[in-house]
């Protein structure tokens, strides 16, 4: 596979002939270990670490979630995260935009391919570009593309795994560090009182919703309300067990122990009927509460007791 030039692509660098590059034979060799299964996310990223190579800008590549933690199976997208050679914040943004173009252009190669979303994630000042690619084989790409300093590295990302890392020194240019200066990432499992309590809190304003739809006679919109009251309840359950990631709820607490669940979750899902919306919004107001209260356990936080309190007197007046 061969990537178009690009930004930088004049001056040495690691895709430079003469250069080596023993991150990638690393990255080589855990590929060639993936079962066969397998077989199509490895094509697709033995693409990815070629395009690397012949990139100056890329400074690495790291794959994670259940690939990372080798919990995957033939149905199971990559998830990784480019780091490139640029300033962090909106000074690197022109950057990490002819990566990510790059990237785009050099998809073909890896495969039979159906369409692409590009589009910016990240908090504001922190320019990050996602790339999704689907294949037609049913192979999915998640690839963020990022300055190598917001690359999240260690207790960061414990799953995550370098398929590539430019040989030769630090761009001068480059920020030290694996974040902007004093914003150091977060462990992926450390879990704030203050979460705990935001999570509890938008669950129940989540629940008084869809009491509210439940009076108007709206069951879409009250539906819609009791599922995200659901996402927050997984949430809290996450924090409490100790599941990487817990603020992406469900997918971690399977990810986790899929034979350790939120007691009773099964009682909080309703079809389009008013009468079994009732029901289980009443079983979230009751399963909030508990899983709540063993977050709580795990990471001390003032819960929202007022707004328990009024939410589930509402939910038990009679309609």
């Amino acid at each position: 596979m061969s990537a178009p030039a690009g930004p930088g692509s004049a001056g040495a660098g690691p895709g430079d002939s003469g250069t080596s590059h023993t991150g990638a034979l690393d990255g080589r060799a855990w590929l060639a270990a993936l079962p066969g299964e397998l077989a199509a996310q490895r094509q697709v990223m033995a693409g990815l670490i070629e395009f690397c190579e012949v990139t100056p800008l890329v400074t690495s590549l790291s794959v994670g979630c259940s690939l990372g933690r080798g919990a995957a199976d033939p149905l199971s997208d990559i998830d990784a995260a480019l780091g490139i050679a640029a300033q962090c914040g909106n000074a690197g943004a022109g950057q990490v935009q002819a990566v990510e173009a790059m990237v785009v252009a050099a998809l073909p190669g890896l495969g039979a391919l159906v369409d692409v979303l590009r589009h910016r994630v990240g908090p504001d000042g922190r320019p990050i570009r996602r790339i999704f690619a689907q294949f037609a084989d049913g192979t999915q790409l998640d690839l963020a593309v990022m300055a190598e300093a917001e690359v999240r590295r260690g207790d960061a990302a414990p799953d995550f795994v370098p398929l590539y890392r430019a040989a030769g020194p630090p761009d001068p240019g480059m920020p030290a560090g694996n974040s902007q200066a004093g914003d150091e990432p977060a462990p992926a499992y450390a879990v704030t009182g203050e979460q705990v309590r935001e999570w509890a809190f938008l669950g129940w304003c989540a629940l008084i919703d869809a009491d509210k739809y439940l009076r108007r006679g709206s069951l879409w919109e009250a539906h819609s309300r009791l599922h995200g009251a659901r996402h927050h309840i997984w949430a809290l359950w996450a924090a409490a067990t100790g599941a990487l990631y817990p603020w992406h709820g469900l997918s971690q607490v399977l990810d986790h122990d899929p034979r350790s669940l939120p007691p009773g979750i099964e009682t909080t899902v309703a079809g389009l009927d008013a009468a079994d919306l009732r029901r289980a919004t009443r079983a979230s107001a009751a399963l909030l509460t508990e899983v709540s209260a063993s977050a709580a356990q795990q990471h001390p936080a003032d819960l929202p007791s007022a707004m328990a309190g009024y939410v589930t007197h509402a939910l038990a007046r009679d309609r």
